[in-house]
């Protein structure tokens, strides 16, 4: 159901309790608890390779289920608030992105984030989510328009590129493919933990990287987030995909920017994770950071956002509040309504 719209993930499941009732079986394989509850009589919970426990649907509840699959007690993810939003921080003008074909896939987007704020983007995948988030972040190039972070336009210095103009303003990234973008998975954690920030003084001696530095970093990174093993000198590839993307967004959120742009931020990750990851994400809005999330996971967007913009055909359709009805924002996204703005 991960392309799917709300409505259309409601008719799949329509479909399959009316095979069911006609005597099929069906076999849901399935990470989202609300479709476990939804949908299925019985549920064979598998951790690490193995089937953990058996019950039936209607004798458990979420955070049961989610207790079987990590091995211990975890919040299922839910929505919180912060404090009332601060000042303008980031500040998107007409932005347009093309494709190498010259195809608009980002058309004359418009937006404002504040600090103490959660802005999420909604949309059936492809419909110029990745395109607006790598625009802003400075890995594409935009056609026209304007970004700024804190009233500041990005501008390169010597031979630096977009981004890391862009980083020196206080943005970071949680690119939406941790193992294409967001990692060397060659590299070893510890180098992983400084991507991108590796001209910092911390770790430099002379022309050289200080290896001593770089680990004690890594060690105060991976203790914070809870990467396990917690072992700096270990390659990025060793690590499951949970712990993966835990380096990736500790080492975004530990250099406390003023904008944190997350892409797909718990993708392919279990639910301990996913819920470690959406509370980091929580603090740094508490903590005053301006973040934009973009995520197909609309039960994600609609717990953590404090705003919503959706997005089709690479345009902002419209803006809803995070109390919107899903269903209500599942039809905006497929163009069946309208919301506050554009």
């Amino acid at each position: 159901t991960a392309v799917l719209t709300p409505r259309e993930a409601d008719d799949l499941f329509r479909i399959l309790r009316m095979l069911r009732d006609r005597g099929r079986t069906i076999i849901l394989i399935t990470h989202k608890l609300r479709e476990i509850m939804e949908v299925t009589d019985r549920v064979t919970v598998m951790r690490a390779g193995r089937v953990v426990g058996e019950v039936d649907t209607a004798a458990t509840d979420s955070e049961a289920l989610a207790g079987m699959m990590v091995g211990r007690d975890v919040p299922v993810p839910a929505g919180c608030r912060g404090t009332e939003p601060g000042g303008t921080v980031l500040e998107v003008e007409g932005l347009e992105v093309r494709d190498g074909d010259g195809t608009v896939r980002v058309g004359n987007v418009g937006f404002v984030v504040r600090a103490g704020e959660v802005v999420g983007v909604a949309g059936v995948a492809g419909n110029g989510q990745s395109e607006l988030l790598e625009a802003v972040a400075g890995m594409r190039p935009s056609h026209r328009g304007t970004i700024r972070v804190n009233g500041r336009t990005p501008r390169p210095r010597g031979t630096e590129g977009l981004a890391r103009a862009m980083r020196r303003l206080g943005l970071a990234h949680v690119p939406e493919d941790r193992q294409r973008m967001g990692l060397v998975t060659a590299f070893d954690a510890s180098e992983n933990c400084i991507l991108g920030h590796h001209r910092d003084r911390r770790y430099n001696r002379g022309p050289w990287l200080s290896r001593r530095a770089v680990i004690a970093e890594a060690a105060r990174t991976m203790d914070r987030f809870d990467v396990r093993p917690p072992l700096p000198t270990l390659a990025a590839a060793r690590f499951s995909g949970g712990n993966q993307q835990k380096i990736v967004v500790g080492r975004e959120i530990s250099r406390s920017p003023d904008v944190l742009l997350a892409g797909q931020p718990t993708r392919g990750v279990d639910i301990g994770a996913m819920a470690f990851i959406h509370g980091e994400i929580a603090a740094m809005r508490d903590a005053g950071a301006a973040v934009l999330l973009v995520s197909v996971e609309l039960e994600e967007i609609m717990a953590l956002s404090d705003r919503i913009l959706v997005m089709l055909g690479g345009r902002i359709v419209g803006e809803v509040p995070a109390t919107a009805d899903v269903r209500t924002v599942g039809l905006m996204m497929t163009g069946g309504a309208g919301g506050t703005g554009g």
